[in-house]
């Protein structure tokens, strides 16, 4: 009964001492790379196909990034004399002001000189108006205004407090004095700035830098308001590489006259990019993620029964629902959207080539399982030292719902199993399909596409069983993803034959002891521990 096993006369397994039984003339007549079914099978497992197309793909690059000021907004105020702050009229940082008035009063000698300067100067401005020009200029070049300067002329003596009055409106964004400070030349005393106008910055992927250039639009939303949609167009391109994140950052200005956005909100940016060739697609659902070379089935349109052929292609950029296939599909063929796990199931049982066994014939079926001397090759790439602490934190949170689950269908308590399953689509919505950088980055973005396809039939489940299905899908999704990004703890990869028609099903469990979640009222310790998977 486990399907590694053949033998060319009638007998038993050698593993569970159950018959054997026949191989069916289709199954016969495959070769390690096509598997036939029949229309009913077909049916059942609910199999569908679709013609991949070719067209210009639509590329959508999220980016994210922040709300900043705009450094040509900010107004730096600082003092070019020496002197006592007598009044403040700015008591809080984030205080609007408006140009032209007060910020502070100030009491220098400094400005006392001058301003007899001035005055002595305009006196005798008819025998020396160079002097008058050049006595008038120096208290504008102290930020003195026009309107303060006529006020000292006309007043016809110095005064003993001036005001510091805004050059602009705008925000204190920052107040460096305090009433009744001395200051020096050179003080900076406020930073003022305009929040009419911002920048918007986005990190883009080093991958995806190639794509985008200045004048390209894009649409952003904030945290703070998701309702809302912000366009704005790309004015800058950092020409540096951020070397930490693998990011370049792109900017564009935003006019914020309503007040919406504020420095500091975080971004999330969607860049809509066309591709200048058509390339073929094919549905993001029909890709069996491993990497860059990943697998599909092809219906055989030239056999008489339904049979379904194994096909590596190269996978190129995500296209919105679909992905750019640069080699391995002709346009027109048409590939599996929906069932595609269950055949690679079918395939990885038979010991023929599928996502997880990338040798056939060598008696691989189960992943990581040794069987006469072979192990199984599995393609999957080790990103456990790229991804973040905080994310490696979450996804163990997910695992430890995911086992809650799994008791759940020991226990086969449909109710709790239900909660469970609403418990992990909320995990992994919280988790967010954006997350790590770079490669690492890319593969949780598939990850997070393929699990959420299995994770909302689960809460849509209507029996016992359906949950356990799709349970079994999900499990085949979480064996690679731990694999690839790993957790904390140890977990333990489990395995067995028997389970749905002896098609076999993995699972993932937190102990070694074999409790089959497929299985629990009739073959509870039917199964196998498969591989200790621990970081």
């Amino acid at each position: 009964m486990h399907p590694s096993v053949r033998d060319d006369e009638p007998g038993t397994c050698p593993i569970c001492a159950m018959d054997l039984i026949p191989l069916s003339s289709t199954e016969a007549e495959d070769d390690n790379y096509s598997l036939s079914m029949t229309n009913a099978a077909i049916k059942l497992a609910d199999i569908q196909t679709v013609a991949v197309r070719k067209e210009t793909p639509e590329i959508t690059l999220w980016a994210p990034g922040t709300v900043s000021v705009d450094e040509r907004k900010i107004n730096n105020i600082s003092s070019h004399y020496s002197g006592r702050i007598t009044e403040l009229y700015v008591n809080f940082t984030g205080q609007f002001v408006e140009r032209g008035k007060p910020l502070a009063q100030v009491y220098s000698d400094d400005l006392l000189i001058s301003q007899r300067e001035l005055i002595e100067a305009y006196n005798r401005r008819s025998q020396n108006p160079a002097l008058y020009r050049a006595a008038r200029q120096k208290m504008l070049f102290w930020n003195v205004t026009e309107s303060q300067v006529d006020a000292i002329i006309a007043n016809g003596e110095p005064f003993q407090y001036l005001d510091i009055l805004a050059p602009e409106s705008g925000y204190v964004m920052m107040r460096e004095v305090s009433k009744g400070d001395y200051f020096n030349t050179g003080k900076s005393l406020f930073q003022i700035a305009d929040l009419d106008v911002l920048w918007m910055n986005l990190d883009v992927f080093e991958t995806d830098i190639s794509l985008i250039s200045v004048g390209q639009t894009f649409s952003v939303q904030a945290k703070s308001h998701p309702e809302k949609t912000f366009n704005a167009t790309i004015s800058w391109i950092d020409p540096i590489l951020n070397s930490q994140n693998r990011t370049v950052r792109v900017r564009a200005d935003v006019t914020n006259s309503n007040g919406l956005l504020k420095p500091g909100m975080l971004l999330q940016g969607n860049i809509d990019i066309s591709l200048n060739e058509e390339k073929v697609l094919a549905p993001v659902s029909s890709i069996l993620w491993t990497g860059p070379r990943s697998i599909v089935y092809v219906l055989d349109s030239e056999s008489d029964t339904p049979r379904f052929e194994s096909r590596e292609v190269t996978l190129g950029r995500k296209a919105g629902d679909f992905y750019v296939i640069e080699e391995g599909l002709e346009e027109g063929e048409e590939v599996v959207f929906n069932g595609a796990f269950t055949i690679d199931s079918e395939m990885q049982l038979a010991d023929k080539f599928s996502m997880m066994n990338r040798q056939p014939g060598t008696g691989a079926m189960p992943a990581g399982h040794q069987h006469n001397g072979h192990a199984e090759q599995t393609e999957i790439i080790d990103m456990s030292d790229d991804v973040s602490d905080a994310f490696r934190k979450e996804f163990t949170g997910f695992i430890q719902l995911y086992l809650d689950l799994k008791d759940a269908l020991i226990a086969s308590d449909f109710e709790l199993t239900k909660t469970h399953a609403s418990a992990l689509l909320s995990s992994i919505e919280t988790i967010g399909e954006h997350r790590n950088q770079g490669e690492a980055h890319v593969a949780w973005m598939e990850h997070y596409t393929n699990l959420m396809g299995h994770l909302r039939p689960l809460t849509q489940a209507g029996d016992i069983e359906e949950l356990r299905k799709e349970f079994r899908f999900l499990s085949d999704l979480l064996v690679l993803a731990v694999k690839q990004f790993g957790i904390e703890g140890v977990v333990y990869q489990q395995f067995c034959p028997m389970a749905f028609d002896d098609e076999g099903a993995f699972w993932l469990s937190s102990e070694e002891e074999i409790a089959n979640p497929y299985l629990p009222e009739t073959m509870l310790r039917c199964g196998e521990v498969i591989e200790e998977i621990s970081f």
